[in-house]
């Protein structure tokens, strides 16, 4: 190729790489500086770093739009030099027959190359040169400007100074007349004087504050402190919740009966022996007032009843961790499986033991031996009541009179949850609700009502009539019997598992 249009090459690809270069930088460095300022003004919310990948991706789209424009083939650049300097086509004829031999062809690229050495190499210049560097500098202004530039921050106002506080006279003397309250009531130890104790150290520490927020954190840890005392002085919701939850007229009825939330004040007695004679009438056959009853079926149909009923209190003061010697505790488990004579020659039968002897005395006597029970029992069933009222009514009349002094929100107390379970959902007692609820014959509701043969009687009865007498049986053993408590935990756990099914952890 001739070496005058060799050097006409270098040359205009030496303005197609500036070209490129300038373009690329500038539009490059313009994006970099635009995204870095909508990332401050937050009107885009990205790293700042990923404006610089942006930037680099536009400076090589721009570079390589502006090179594919830019660059001059061989055929192009000899028409421009044809054109642009009056050569009269002899530069592309020149390649056009570059590859030619012959004396003609000779001539002809002797006088192309004479006219391109006749052209200075200075006059093919670089047009409109300040357009590509402008464009660089405006980028390169961007950059820097998004770079520099800080959004005026927003002027945060100072923080309030904290409300100030000081306990009233007032306010000290109702917290003492609270701590003599306390220390005078009937609440069991050791909760009343953890209680006290807790009364005391919330009135130290509120003669020292002086702002609301440290009286309201000594308020919060007080209040939360005393509602675990006081939920722990008394395990009377769980166990109404758990003989609720079992789903029978007999254990529902039980615990209402030990609901001593509901009872009015002033008439406390009044209220539970309503509740115990209701729970008392769940024995009675439905049979008793017809003409001519069944005495052998009325008979049959208690026994499952006590069995029931004696399984059903012995599961839930097990599920309800009622302690062994609760008050509570120890009533109703006489009340479910005693059997004590007395020197009078008088006796009394828990549910268990009278299930026993139902079949042989009847119906009638088995009757009689449940009043006797119910009536001897019913005051030292009412008495333990007592007992986990004044727990419960101290510690929440406590909170309650120390968020009215110091105008605090007091934490909700725990109550029982009286609900009908109805297509897995649960409705409040009262309305209507999926299930049918008796008094004998009903019960709980389990995983199969298929008849299984009793090997005690010989006949077929409903799984949960045998699965309540068998648990009798069991629980008698495990009383007389030496069993460790491990094994008698392991039992125990084996029927919970039966009448309700794993737990909610599966485990």
């Amino acid at each position: 190729m001739n070496q005058n249009f060799i050097k006409f090459k270098k040359r205009a690809l030496m303005i197609c790489w500036i070209k490129t270069v300038l373009i690329g930088l500038g539009f490059g460095l313009l994006l970099t500086g635009v995204f870095l300022l909508l990332t401050k003004f937050e009107i885009i919310l990205m790293q700042p770093n990923i404006s610089y990948l942006i930037g680099l991706g536009g400076m090589l789209l721009s570079g390589g739009l502006t090179f594919l424009l830019s660059y001059k083939t061989d055929r192009a650049l000899a028409r421009f030099l044809d054109e642009e300097f009056a050569l009269n086509e002899r530069t592309q004829t020149m390649l056009a027959y570059g590859d030619e031999t012959g004396t003609l062809y000779d001539l002809q690229r002797g006088d192309a190359n004479a006219s391109l050495a006749a052209v200075p190499l200075e006059k093919f210049k670089f047009k409109h040169l300040w357009v590509y560097i402008v464009c660089a500098c405006i980028g390169l202004g961007s950059l820097i400007w998004g770079l520099i530039f800080l959004p005026p921050e927003e002027e945060v106002p100072p923080p309030p100074p904290p409300e100030a506080f000081a306990s009233t006279d007032i306010q000290v003397a109702a917290m003492e007349e609270l701590i003599v309250y306390v220390e005078n009531s009937q609440m069991q130890s050791p909760y009343k004087e953890n209680v006290t104790i807790m009364l005391r150290d919330l009135l130290d520490g509120l003669k020292l504050a002086t702002t609301v927020v440290e009286k309201d954190e000594l308020l919060e840890k007080a209040l939360d402190d005393i509602y675990d005392e006081t939920d722990d002085s008394s395990t009377a919701v769980e166990l109404v919740n758990a003989l609720w939850s079992a789903e029978t007229e007999t254990t529902k009825r039980l615990a209402k009966t030990l609901n001593y939330y509901d009872w009015t004040k002033g008439s406390e007695l009044e209220d539970f022996t309503a509740e115990l004679t209701d729970f008392r009438t769940a024995f009675v056959h439905k049979d008793s007032v017809t003409e001519n009853p069944d005495a052998a079926l009325m008979a049959t149909d208690t026994v499952a009843l006590l069995l029931s009923a004696q399984a059903q209190i012995t599961l839930s003061l097990t599920r309800a961790s009622v302690p062994n010697e609760d008050g509570l505790f120890v009533q109703l488990t006489r009340l479910a499986t005693m059997d004590e004579s007395y020197d009078n020659g008088t006796h009394l039968y828990g549910f268990s033991t009278l299930a026993e002897k139902t079949e042989a005395i009847g119906y009638k006597d088995a009757q009689k031996e449940l009043d006797a029970t119910f009536s001897v029992l019913s005051a030292n069933i009412f008495h333990a009541l007592e007992q986990h009222a004044a727990n419960t009514s101290t510690g929440e009349y406590a909170m309650t009179r120390l968020g009215e002094l110091f105008d605090y929100k007091t934490p909700k107390f725990e109550r029982p949850n009286f609900y009908i379970a109805s297509d897995g959902e649960d409705v409040p007692e009262g309305e209507e609700g999926g299930g049918t609820l008796g008094g004998i014959g009903s019960g709980a509701v389990y995983g199969s009502d298929d008849l299984v043969l009793d090997p005690i009687t010989n006949t077929y009865v409903e799984y949960g009539t045998i699965l309540d007498k068998y648990y009798a049986l069991m629980f008698g053993k495990v009383e007389e019997g030496n069993y460790t408590e491990q094994e008698k935990e392991a039992m125990e756990k084996y029927f919970a598992i039966l009448y309700g099914g794993f737990d909610e952890e599966g485990e």
